[in-house]
């Protein structure tokens, strides 16, 4: 029993002396300076390694663009890509181009360029030497941001001496807001002058309205009514604008080769007729009367037009069909009792053909008197500066899409734009033949 129980008693002891470890006590000063080396060859390690793998990762983007590796990873992809994967990293290149061109095709359409253009008119006025004409066209009811904020960005950053809109700024929507925006929100106190298009409402209404004042106010649409009371003018007639001793003429281009004196002769016998109905009860007569008033008073200005008009007045119609046929050469009333030729038309309607395509342009104008009916048009055509006889005519690509183009609505490869026309009696380039 003794001997069993100083067997048990070295156990424990052994127990005591082996299970146990001895705790070695640290000072606080030792263990952060073990602390601190091990830190430091950790950043050192932690550097190393950084500038190894930047070193590597520069080194392989320089061989990858200089094509060092083309082999190889076209290996890879040969061995590890299938078909199927093929197709679908086709279609996701396929599909990344198409969405970077819609984008482009984005900007490109809300983008408005000025486009800047000198137009030589022989014998012109020192008064009117440098005279700046903004003109712009086929808006279509089209907002340019919130109350046309990035349509005026671009129209107050320019000088100018007289605003043309020629026709289509509203179109078939009847949509005036827009137009009405773009007339109170320029900064020039310039002139603002306007022609109807063929997809504008009117200009005269089907049945005059009950109306008081002037008779435009009986017989013109409501939107060329608002734009008058904002200070545009309606060019229904010649209009007179002087400028010192000199004079510009402004004319409705339907107006051009028109004879005044029979023109007025017709219509006034018309309205004797339409009035002696009218007094005898006649409601056609009545719905009829005011239009044919109307056109009276526009006929009696084109014949004080014609009567006034001089060889050295300055003559810019606006029309908003581009005219294709020349007009018949005239020198003012003495001789035909027309108009004197134009020395410049304005003009708009065919947007720029709508669609462009690369090294080529426009595909298509609405134009069906023209060759092939407007498909593959001479591009002098479709916009700027030509010559039609003895005629200058411009036209502008405009700001929106025409309803009257055979193609999807809406503008590709061509950038909306306002055209300022810069008037001088110098010759210009394109007319010495070495424009660009």
């Amino acid at each position: 029993m003794d001997q069993e129980k100083k067997k048990k008693a070295k156990k424990r002891a052994g127990k005591s002396l082996f299970g146990r470890k001895k705790k070695v006590k640290k000072s606080k000063g030792a263990g952060q300076s073990v602390t601190f080396m091990k830190l430091g060859r950790g950043l050192r390690r932690g550097g190393a390694t950084i500038t190894r793998y930047s070193k590597s990762l520069l080194t392989g983007f320089s061989d990858f663009t200089a094509g060092k590796h083309d082999e190889k990873i076209n290996t890879f992809v040969k061995e590890h890509l299938t078909w199927a994967q093929k197709m679908r990293f086709s279609g996701f290149v396929v599909g990344s181009v198409a969405l970077l061109l819609f984008m482009l095709l984005l900007f490109n359409n809300s983008s408005i360029r000025v486009e800047e253009k000198t137009i030589s008119i022989a014998g012109l006025s020192s008064d009117f030497e440098g005279y700046r004409i903004v003109l712009m066209s086929d808006l279509h009811a089209r907002e340019y941001g919130d109350g046309q904020t990035q349509l005026l960005r671009s129209l107050n950053s320019i000088k100018y001496d007289m605003m043309i809109l020629a026709g289509d700024m509203v179109g078939k929507s009847g949509n005036a807001r827009p137009l009405y925006d773009l007339i109170k929100g320029k900064t020039s106190s310039a002139p603002v002058y306007f022609i109807a298009g063929d997809s504008d409402p009117g200009p005269l209404v089907k049945t005059p309205r009950d109306a008081t004042g002037p008779l435009e106010n009986y017989v013109l649409e409501d939107w060329i009514l608002g734009a008058v009371e904002l200070g545009a003018t309606y060019i229904d007639a010649p209009i007179l604008i002087t400028k010192n001793t000199s004079k510009l003429w402004l004319t409705p281009e339907g107006m051009l080769d028109t004879e005044a004196s029979p023109l007025l002769s017709r219509l006034n016998a018309q309205y004797r007729s339409e009035s002696s109905a009218y007094v005898d009860g006649s409601e056609a007569a009545r719905v009829a009367l005011p239009l044919t008033a109307w056109r009276v008073q526009c006929a009696e200005k084109l014949l004080n037009a014609v009567t006034r008009m001089s060889g050295e007045d300055l003559h810019i119609s606006v029309a908003h069909y581009p005219p294709i046929e020349t007009y018949n050469a005239s020198s003012g009333y003495a001789e035909s009792g027309m108009l004197r030729t134009a020395d410049l038309v304005l003009a708009g309607h065919y947007c720029g053909g709508g669609w462009k395509v690369p090294f080529f342009g426009a595909l298509y104008v609405p134009a069906v008197e023209a060759p092939r009916h407007g498909w593959f048009p001479d591009q002098s055509l479709v916009e700027g500066e030509r010559q039609l006889g003895n005629v200058t005519v411009y036209t502008t690509s405009g700001l929106s899409m025409t309803d009257a183009i055979l193609l999807p609505k809406f503008r590709l490869n061509n950038q909306p734009r306002i055209t300022v026309l810069t008037l001088t009696a110098a010759l210009t380039d394109d007319l010495l033949g070495i424009g660009g």
